[in-house]
């Protein structure tokens, strides 16, 4: 077994988790329950932990797991007609003018 994440959010570890469900990868969750228990222990400790059951599947595991922490923009940069700005694809509008992107 090996530890693929450890965070705050039992949210996050959960969407990481049902990503890798989905690519056939089995896994669980660490301390699912004690996470809402922090008090008396260091609150790191408490942690949900996602875990793979198959060490062979660990690339594979950490793949899907750094897509998913960065996902890929869509589409391309783009100058506004208006201003003449260069902006970044995931901009729908102008920074500077306020523009739509056509």
């Amino acid at each position: 077994m090996k530890r693929i994440l450890t965070s705050p959010s039992l949210v996050t570890v959960s969407e990481l988790k049902d990503m890798l469900v989905a690519a056939g990868i089995a896994c669980f969750i660490n301390n699912e329950v004690s996470s809402t228990l922090a008090g008396g222990v260091p609150q790191v400790e408490c942690w949900p932990e996602l875990w793979i059951d198959d060490d062979a599947r660990e690339a594979e595991a950490l793949h899907i797991k750094d897509q998913w922490q960065s996902p890929q923009i869509q589409g391309t940069a783009w100058t506004c007609p208006k201003c003449g700005e260069k902006l970044e694809a995931q901009f729908t509008s102008c920074w500077k003018c306020g523009t739509k992107r056509r």
